[in-house]
């Protein structure tokens, strides 16, 4: 029995459990039509299972028949199986009779008995022929000769081109048919067909997880979505879905690929489960596993693919991640024990060259089996599962070496890692249990070395600030720990202290470091000043060096990509600050908003989420209101389901802002509400920026308080000499004083002063504005507004507005929501004409040069 819903209960509601997919349009089938119907050519798609050829071939050719002229072309589908891959015609006879017979042998009664067959007198054909590779010879003799002699063109499928029968092949040998390889979806298809197929979209973080699992496969992508859907593991918020957890196969997956796998003969399964338990495994040690004709056959069947390290050494997985997990689970405990005796896969480790996924899914075998490698080993796959994300092997791995026999120093470091897993899998509680037991064993004068010290200390300083909102308590813990280390470890605590420091929003001793180390100077950042790039570039941002933080933002990203596996926070970080010193500068235009290039990297620890603070804050800067509110809206939900970084008050603080300006004044003040009441955490670091923002909402809500924030802002970041938020707490003053027609002498002056110690284009785009105002020249004042528009600030102080007709305000209002002159013709029921100089009066009136800026005036 289900219960009805309790009517007010206003969680969305789920979509159904059986999900229409959708299709998606796709670049090759755009260029198989232009191939079939235009040049009348054959097309070979050519894909690994999933992709979607099935579907991709019989859009082709309905679209091929759609714009043919009459008669329409005659479409024969044909689909080839193995099973009648011996059958002389065996996959043609169902569509063109039994053409079998001694007549054949002769050229002349074998054509006009396949014409007849055919049935094709006087319209075209187009055959399409799915799984082209399985035909039969003879199947494939007729379909090639219906092309060479017939006129018909061809549209097949096929998983392996060179298996195609050699008349299909000598087609494209002779320039009749052209391959189109089908590829996997990428990262913003992937987003695109989920959105249409949830009906909102899936967070960036979750299509990325999703992404990588599935690897644009449109048939895998399916199933999980499905399965995630039955499970509960997508779940859906007011604006979007997440997903949570991991992204696992469905069980109809587990099904297909168990029926195929009792199917195997036992040498194949042998290498397709050895491949999938210890992937990626070095093809050298599988050899000496298994046979090579064995593992040709089953790379050709399509359950291993072979693949290279970074360093160009050959390896074999899995065809797909999906596939290794599904044949994992599928091998039984005794098999899976029997197989691990043979493989003696615990003895894979760095001296014999094999990557770092293969030790770790070596180590997981050994562990499944009831074997406990060496503590050496463990250490080493546990470092690796957390590096990879992989938390739960983590979390399993550390804890069977808590139950061994471990030096102070390994207990420590294992303590430290499960504390990190915990803290993005179960919880941060549980981590912080690991990390004091870590923290008071490596203090307790047994002896531990240095490197575990450091990072007993760095795991537990994270959690006092980045979940206790408690950055004091984090610097002292580096001062602590100095005691129990030697010289080179107390240079490693310095820079983590400054890194607490920056985090925290204190700035002064990060200024002093930027000088001493001369990284402004040097032709390419050290590694070792990666863990307080970003503290340094905010640093110079905030003193109002915007185009030396700009210069050490890229310089500092350009060293975190090459090191990314040992500073997997860094491009992040860097992404993030860069952004925000683009918003104070103005680069609209060229602002970073994506993580670019390395986002699919496995070892890249980023918060998605962040993508929506650009996407909203580029809207802010073009004036797209709405288009802001949703951002912000989206990022407030996603940090009121899981927040592990402290990001949600910025996002509470610019939402406020963008419905501030959507005049949206109820729901501003509630999100500013939750911005001053939200604990700052990590966001710490841009905390005189949230405080600018508040100010800022509340001086548009007509709140006085917003000024007298302001003051404060003024005062605590001229003792600090955070010049950039002196600044726009200055210009803040000297908008309302021009709004409301106040003398504008004295917060001018403060603003120009503020002014003269901020780098870039949108500093000197204020005070040209300011200095426009006070000449009293109307072109003066409108390039100047233009130019400050264009640096991302709205300003209407000085600009008269005369008083418009009704219809007038009618018109200006639908073209500042973006109307086209047509479209608000047909809206209000009158002609484009007389919408046209309606729209030249208003510009008239308002002295106004371009459609955007009525966004700020109506």
């Amino acid at each position: 029995m289900v219960d009805e819903a309790d009517p007010g209960d206003r969680r969305p509601m789920r979509a159904p459990a059986r999900l229409s997919w959708p299709v998606l349009r796709r670049r090759e089938e755009d260029r198989a039509v232009a191939v079939v119907a235009d040049h009348r050519w054959s097309v070979a798609l050519v894909g690994a299972p999933g992709l979607g050829k099935t579907t991709v071939a019989a859009r082709v050719t309905d679209r091929v028949v759609r714009r043919a002229p009459d008669p329409a072309p005659l479409v024969v589908p044909i689909t080839a199986v193995a099973a009648g891959s011996s059958m002389p015609f065996g996959a043609v006879s169902d569509r063109f009779g039994d053409v079998l017979g001694d007549d054949l042998t002769e050229p002349v009664p074998a054509e006009e008995l396949l014409r007849r067959a055919a049935r094709t007198e006087g319209r075209e054909l187009v055959l399409r022929v799915d799984d082209a590779d399985l035909l039969d010879a003879l199947s494939a003799r007729y379909v090639a000769w219906l092309v060479r002699d017939h006129g018909a063109r061809l549209v097949l499928t096929c998983r392996d081109f060179t298996a195609l029968a050699e008349p299909l092949r000598a087609l494209w040998q002779d320039d009749l048919l052209e391959r189109i390889d089908l590829v996997p979806l990428d990262v913003d298809e992937t987003s695109a067909l989920l959105e249409r197929a949830l009906g909102a979209p899936l967070e960036p973080a979750s299509v990325e997880q999703v992404h990588r699992a599935t690897e644009g496969n449109p048939l895998y992508l399916r199933e999980v979505v499905r399965a995630g859907l039955a499970s509960g593991a997508l779940e859906h918020t007011a604006l979007s879905w997440y997903w949570r957890g991991r992204v696992t196969a469905s069980h109809s997956l587990a099904d297909m690929y168990r029926t195929e796998l009792a199917a195997l003969p036992g040498d194949l399964r042998d290498v397709v489960e050895i491949v999938a338990l210890a992937e990626p495994i070095p093809v050298s040690r599988l050899l000496a596993l298994v046979d090579g004709s064995d593992l040709d056959r089953a790379v050709g069947l399509g359950f291993v693919r072979m693949d290279s390290t970074g360093t160009g050494s050959p390896v074999a997985r899995s065809s797909h991640p999906l596939v290794g997990d599904v044949v994992r689970a599928l091998v039984p405990v005794a098999r899976r024990t029997a197989l691990f005796a043979r493989a003696n896969a615990f003895r894979t480790d760095r001296q014999e060259g094999a990557p770092p996924a293969a030790r770790l899914r070596a180590i997981l075998w050994a562990l499944e089996c009831g074997v406990l490698p060496p503590v050496d080993q463990l250490l080493d796959a546990a470092r690796i599962a957390n590096g990879l994300q992989e938390h739960e092997s983590t979390i399993a791995l550390t804890s069977a070496m808590l139950g061994a026999v471990l030096t102070p120093t390994e207990r420590v470091r294992t303590h430290c890692l499960r504390s990190l897993a915990h803290g993005y899998s179960s919880g941060r509680e549980a981590g912080r249990v690991d990390a004091e037991a870590a923290w008071c064993l490596a203090t307790s004068g047994v002896d531990v070395d240095d490197v575990a010290v450091v990072e007993a200390c760095e795991t537990l300083a994270n959690l006092r600030q980045f979940h206790d909102d408690d950055a004091a308590s984090a610097v002292t813990l580096t001062e602590i720990a100095v005691e129990h280390v030697g010289p080179a470890a107390r240079e490693q605590l310095r820079v983590l202290r400054l890194s607490h420091l920056g985090w925290g929003g204190e700035f002064a001793e990060i200024r002093q470091e930027i000088e001493r180390s001369g990284v402004l100077h040097a032709p390419a950042i050290p590694r070792s000043f990666l863990p307080i790039a970003a503290c340094a570039v905010m640093a110079l941002g905030t003193g109002g060096r915007l185009d030396d933080a700009r210069r050490l933002a890229h310089a500092c990203l350009a060293t975190a990509t090459v090191h990314l596996e040992d500073s997997p926070w860094t491009v992040g970080e860097v992404v993030s600050v860069l952004h925000q010193v683009q918003v104070w500068r103005g680069d609209i235009a060229e602002m970073v908003t994506q993580v670019p290039l390395i986002r699919a990297d496995p070892f890249l620890k980023y918060d998605f989420t962040l993508e929506l603070f650009g996407i909203g804050n580029r809207a802010l800067g073009e004036r797209r209101w709405s288009d802001a509110v949703t951002a912000f809206t989206a990022a407030c939900e996603r940090y009121e389901v899981i927040d592990p970084g402290g990001f949600s008050a910025y996002a509470w603080s610019r939402l406020a802002m963008s419905q501030a300006y959507a005049d949206m004044p109820d729901a501003a003040a509630e999100s500013v509400e939750r911005a001053r009441t939200t604990p700052l955490r990590a966001m710490r670091i841009l905390g005189d920026q949230i405080e600018t923002t508040i100010a800022w909402t509340e001086a548009l809500l007509g709140n006085p308080s917003g000024l007298r924030r302001a003051d404060e802002i003024i005062a605590r970041g001229t003792a600090a000499g955070a010049w950039t938020h002196v600044l726009y707490a200055q210009t803040l003053h000297y908008a309302m004083d021009a709004m409301a027609g106040r003398d504008t002498a004295a917060s001018l002056a403060r603003m120009q002063e503020a002014a003269t110690r901020v780098d870039g284009p949108l500093a000197a785009a204020i005070t040209g504005y300011a200095d426009a105002l006070r000449s009293g020249d109307r072109a003066w004042i409108a390039s100047a507004q233009a130019d400050l528009a264009a640096c991302g600030m709205a300003v209407t102080a000085g600009r008269t507005k005369q008083p418009l007709t009704k219809r007038e305000y009618e018109v200006a209002e639908l073209a500042a929501q973006g109307y086209s002159n047509r479209r608000i013709a047909d809206r209000l029921g009158l002609s484009v004409r007389t919408v046209d100089a309606h729209m030249s009066r208003v510009f008239a009136k308002w002295d106004i040069r371009a459609r955007s800026e009525l966004v700020e005036l109506v």
